[in-house]
C-alpha cells in the first residue's frame, strides 16, 4: 500500500495572471466547520436535553466535515514537515512512513476514520431520541471491537416498532460515513488541485469496511467473536447498540416486521440478546450478505484509488472515475462517479456526474444525480460561490427490500460559499428531499435540511 502514495511534496494552488493577478482559484488547505444543522439538531437536543449538549450528537455533515479536516491538515502538516530533507528520496520515505504512521493511528482516534464510523451509528440513533456513546473517544489503539455503548434496550425496541426502514439503515451507516470520507477527500484533490497523500487513508477505509462486511457472512470469525462479546459484557450499559453490523443488517432486512424483542434474552440473562449470529441467519440471508461482501470490492475501482488523482483529457479538461457500492435500508445502491474539471480564464466549471442502481432483493430503481462544485457567481474575484445539486430516480416504496413497486426520489440542494475575508467563507447549506435513503442524510422520510457554516480556505 505504501506504492500508492504520490511522490508528490510540493502542491501548488493554481492562479491566473491577467493584467492583475487574480486571487488563487483552488485552496492548498479547505476546512469546513458546520455549526448549525437544522432540523437534526432539534432531535439532538430532545435526545441530550440541552441545545449545547446537543453538540456531542454530531450530524452527519458535522461528523465529515471534522474528520475531513483532521485528514487534510495532518497530511498538509506532514508534507510541510518533510519539505526541508534536501535528498528527495528521503523526503519521499520520511513522508510515506509519516503518513502511514498517522493514518493508522488516527483510525482509533477521535475524530479519524473509526470515530467518523460510529458517529454515523450515532446519528441515526440520535435522530430516533435514543441516546449513546462513541467508545472511539477513549482511543482504544489497536482493539479488535469498539462499540456505541450506553444504548437502552427500550430504545432499541422503540426504535424498531416506530421506524424498520431506519433500523435497517443503522447498522450499515458506519460504512456509509467511511466512503463519503474517501470521496470527500478525492474531491478535494481533484477539485483543488491539492496533491495531498490521502492515499492510505482511503485503503484504510475502503478495506476495513470491504473485509468487515465479508467478516460478518463467516460463521468462525462471526460466532466465535459473539460469544466472546457476549460472555464479557455484564453490564448492559457496555454493550454495543447491535454487534457484528453486517449480520444485523441482513437479520433485520429480512425480518423487517419482527419485534425487536423476539431476539430473546441475552445469555447472561439480563437485557435482550442483541447480537446476531450467522446461526441466526437462513441460508438464503448468509448468502445475500456473502453477495454483497463480494460486491463491496467494487469500491476500489478508481484511478484515485491508486495516486492518479486525475486524467488530463486536454489542455483545460481534466477527468476522474469511481464505483461505488453503499448497504443502504431497502438493500444496495451501485453507483458510477464520473468527475469533470474545466478551466477557463476567467471561471472554472467543477462537475460530479452520477449514475445510481438502487437493487432491493431482485428489482432494479435507476437514478441520477448530478452537481456542480464552487462555481463562481459574478465578478472574477470569487466572492460568490454556488454548489447546486439535483438528484432524479426511483427506489422502491417505502423502502421495502422485496416489493418491485417504486416511488419518485428527488433532490434539489446548494451551498452558498460568500467570502468576507481572504480565507474565511461563511455558508448556507441546504437540501429538500422527498421520501428516499441518500448517503449522508439522516433523514428517510420528505426532508428540509439547512446547514449554517463557516469554511476557511488557505490559498
Amino acid at each position: 500500500m505504501l506504492l500508492f502514495l504520490s511522490l508528490e511534496v510540493y502542491p501548488q494552488a493554481d492562479s491566473v495572471v491577467i493584467i492583475k493577478r487574480i486571487s488563487p482559484r483552488t485552496p492548498a488547505l479547505k476546512l469546513d466547520v458546520p455549526l448549525l444543522d437544522y432540523p437534526y439538531q432539534l432531535d439532538a437536543r430532545r435526545t441530550t436535553g440541552s441545545f449545547f449538549k446537543a453538540y456531542a450528537n454530531p450530524s452527519m455533515q458535522q461528523s465529515l466535515a471534522l474528520a475531513t479536516n483532521l485528514y487534510a491538515s495532518a497530511h498538509v502538516g506532514l508534507q510541510k514537515a518533510v519539505e526541508p530533507i534536501g535528498n528527495k528520496s528521503l523526503r519521499t520515505i520520511a513522508l510515506v512512513v509519516a503518513v502511514f504512521a498517522t493514518d493508522y493511528i488516527l483510525s482509533y482516534a477521535p475524530g479519524g476514520d473509526g470515530w467518523l464510523h460510529e458517529e454515523y451509528h450515532r446519528a441515526v440513533l440520535t435522530r430516533h431520541h435514543t441516546n449513546s456513546s462513541n467508545d472511539m473517544n477513549k482511543f482504544p489503539l489497536g482493539a479488535e471491537t469498539v462499540s456505541v455503548s450506553r444504548v437502552r434496550d427500550e430504545d432499541l425496541v422503540r426504535f424498531k416498532a416506530e421506524s424498520p426502514a431506519d433500523f435497517i439503515r443503522l447498522p450499515v451507516a458506519g460504512i456509509e460515513g467511511q466512503y463519503l470520507l474517501v470521496e470527500r477527500l478525492q474531491r478535494h484533490n481533484f477539485f483543488y488541485k491539492q496533491n495531498r497523500p490521502h492515499e492510505f487513508q482511503y485503503w484504510l477505509s475502503v478495506l476495513n469496511s470491504i473485509l468487515y462486511v465479508k467478516t460478518s457472512s463467516d460463521p468462525k470469525q462471526v460466532d466465535r467473536l459473539t460469544d466472546e462479546l457476549n460472555a464479557n459484557e455484564p453490564d448492559i450499559r457496555t454493550r454495543d447498540f447491535t454487534g457484528l453490523d453486517f449480520t444485523a443488517w441482513v437479520y433485520d432486512l429480512f425480518r423487517p416486521t419482527e419485534s425487536y424483542t423476539d431476539r430473546g434474552i441475552h445469555p447472561l440473562g439480563n437485557g435482550i440478546n442483541r447480537y446476531r449470529k450467522t446461526t441466526d441467519l437462513t441460508a438464503d440471508e448468509l448468502a445475500y450478505l456473502k453477495k454483497q461482501g463480494n460486491l463491496q470490492w467494487l469500491n476500489v475501482l478508481s484511478p484515485m484509488m491508486v495516486g492518479v488523482r486525475r486524467i488530463n483529457i486536454s489542455s483545460s479538461l481534466s477527468g476522474n472515475i469511481a464505483m461505488q457500492h453503499w448497504l443502504t435500508s431497502f438493500g444496495n445502491d451501485t453507483a458510477l462517479k464520473i468527475f469533470l474539471r474545466k478551466e477557463g480564464p476567467f471561471k472554472d466549471i467543477n462537475a460530479v456526474f452520477t449514475v445510481h442502481n438502487y437493487t432491493n432483493f431482485s428489482h432494479y430503481f435507476p437514478a441520477v444525480e448530478v452537481e456542480l462544485i464552487d462555481f463562481p457567481i459574478g465578478s472574477t474575484n470569487r466572492t460568490w460561490l454556488f454548489s447546486p445539486r439535483v438528484l432524479l430516480g426511483l427506489q422502491p416504496v417505502d423502502q421495502q427490500f422485496t416489493t418491485s413497486n417504486s416511488e419518485f426520489l428527488g433532490l434539489l440542494g446548494g451551498r452558498l460559499d460568500v467570502r468576507l475575508h481572504k480565507t474565511i467563507f461563511p455558508y448556507l447549506d441546504f437540501a429538500a428531499k422527498s421520501a428516499g435513503w441518500v448517503g449522508g442524510n439522516e433523514f428517510l422520510g420528505p426532508n428540509f435540511s439547512c446547514r449554517l457554516g463557516l469554511s476557511c480556505r488557505f490559498f
